[in-house]
């Protein structure tokens, strides 16, 4: 018998012995998961009350006020604000939720709504890994419920479990909604973290979010309700055995440990220092009024490997007449999209693409296929533009101690009179892996308005990409520099985006 194929014998049964240890945690019989749904608009409530004499001034054709929320510190400040005066119901659904200070103030707030008699509802995806102990004590409490869709089998070995059931496990919720009393939601591209909410952090992404009011909330509620409901949302009970923490003192640890009442309070990272706390403290937060529609996935598209989210989207597009603006952090356009784009072009469409440069993109294997299509890309006519690592984030706190800027907005400005913005990349995962949603709001100004700051902003922060004498350059406007290279990335990180260019792992990306 060979040594290599006696190790492989050893390998295979220790494989099945950790198979056989980490059985599957999921257990119906442990808990019984109740359907519930979305509660009715009081129209006595005090969020209502903030924004009912903008209600009271809406024109007849407009159905959905938002609030764009593209400062960090802002997105952070208007979800506790709004966490903070909910009376009946709050409704939580991330892909990401850390355990860190933005995460733990979050946290902390929603603890103290359950204690006031808010209902909570919180629906994370698995794919970030969390101690279920965690989870399962905050669901403990009479009005929390905490549920995860599509969750690992093995809770303790989940790269066993990819490994014995990728396929499903591959399929994530990427959605990303935040709704009080059924009235106010916000949407957009972040996560909870720090780095999505200018609090320190090694990279500090740039992003967007929509706070929001009537029809595309009313909208958010369904699919909050289709996806908490769905055979895909399993309650945590299923998943761990019930804690014998409590959970008045672990809270209490939590916000005397990270000493988060003094730092947000004021601290390094005081909300009173912001511009947009004043504006909601004297109610001035003014909304904007356009006609608002969500777009989503439905929770089966790990079966149905369909995208209502892109049909309803593609048939927007066919309907746009002279331009066409993409903000996407990770864009890997395909063979077809880029024929797509390129045929827009040439129809006389103005295409500007935005994404991320090498040194500023987190995923660098993302890097390395979107690399492939860059010049057919200008070639073809459209504007190409990579966010530099060291890009401007405009911000109140004055030190976050962040090293790195990261492009991580999903939107587009389509005609310079619509704007979508969600959660959905421009890569084949969006389209077809992961869940996806997002608003799209029809009003002019506001387009044409993000359209030529856009325009403006790019030659500060961004490299302008293009051909000259047959070769790829990088043009930086701000410092008059040209690059035939990645700028500021290392070659190591150049060597990791060619090498995963190689590899066949587009459809992951």
């Amino acid at each position: 018998m060979s040594q290599r194929f006696l190790y492989t014998c050893i390998f295979v049964v220790h494989c099945l012995f950790i198979t056989g240890c980490a059985s599957s945690s999921i257990d119906p019989d442990r808990y019984e998961k109740v359907a519930s749904y979305h509660m009715s608009v009081q129209d006595d409530s005090k969020i209502v009350r903030y924004f009912a004499p903008q209600v009271d001034q809406t024109a007849l054709d407009a159905d959905t006020g938002f609030y764009p929320l593209d400062k960090g510190h802002d997105a952070l400040l208007a979800r506790l604000a709004i966490i903070e005066t909910a009376e009946q119901s709050i409704d939580v659904q991330y892909y990401i939720f850390r355990n860190d200070e933005s995460g733990g103030v979050l946290t902390w707030r929603l603890y103290e709504a359950a204690q006031r008699g808010v209902r909570v509802r919180i629906l994370l995806d698995d794919m970030q890994k969390r101690r279920d102990q965690d989870l399962i004590l905050i669901s403990q409490h009479p009005n929390i419920e905490v549920r995860l869709f599509n969750p690992h089998q093995y809770r303790t070995a989940r790269g066993l479990a990819m490994v014995n059931d990728f396929n499903r496990l591959n399929h994530r919720m990427h959605n990303k909604s935040l709704t009080v009393d059924s009235y106010v939601s916000i949407v957009g591209g972040r996560n909870v973290g720090n780095e999505y909410y200018s609090v320190e952090s090694a990279v500090e992404f740039s992003d967007l979010d929509v706070m929001m009011v009537g029809k595309a909330t009313d909208e958010v509620n369904q699919q909050f309700d289709l996806y908490w409901n769905s055979e895909y949302s399993i309650p945590v009970e299923w998943l761990a055995e019930p804690s014998d923490a409590n959970l008045d003192q672990v809270v209490i640890t939590q916000v005397s440990q990270r000493n988060l009442l003094q730092k947000f309070s004021s601290g390094q990272y005081s909300f009173a220092k912001l511009p947009f706390y004043d504006q909601m403290i004297k109610g001035e937060v003014a909304l904007l009024w356009g006609q608002g529609e969500l777009f989503y996935d439905l929770p089966n598209k790990p079966e149905s490997k369909h995208s209502t989210l892109i049909d309803s989207l593609s048939e927007v597009l066919k309907q746009s007449n002279h331009s066409f603006v993409l903000i996407s952090p990770y864009f890997v356009p395909t063979d077809a999209g880029t024929e797509m784009l390129v045929n827009a072009a040439k129809e006389g469409r103005e295409i500007i693409i935005v994404t991320n440069s090498l040194a500023s993109n987190d995923v660098f294997a993302v890097h390395g296929w979107y690399a492939k299509y860059r010049e057919r890309l200008i070639r073809g006519g459209i504007q190409l533009w990579e966010v530099k690592s060291k890009a401007y984030i405009d911000k109140n706190w004055s030190w976050t101690g962040s090293s790195r800027s990261s492009l991580h907005a999903k939107a587009m400005i389509i005609d310079q009179t619509k704007l979508f913005v969600g959660s959905m990349n421009w890569d084949p995962r969006s389209a077809l892996l992961n869940t996806e949603m997002g608003v799209l709001i029809k009003h002019p100004q506001y387009a044409e308005q993000g359209y030529q700051q856009l325009k403006q902003g790019l030659p500060i922060g961004a490299y302008q990409l293009k051909i000259v004498d047959d070769e790829l350059v990088w043009i930086d406007h701000e410092n008059d520099q040209v690059f035939t290279s990645e700028p500021d990335a290392s070659i190591w990180r150049r060597f990791g985006a060619w090498f995963s260019g190689i590899l066949p792992i587009e459809e992951q990306l």
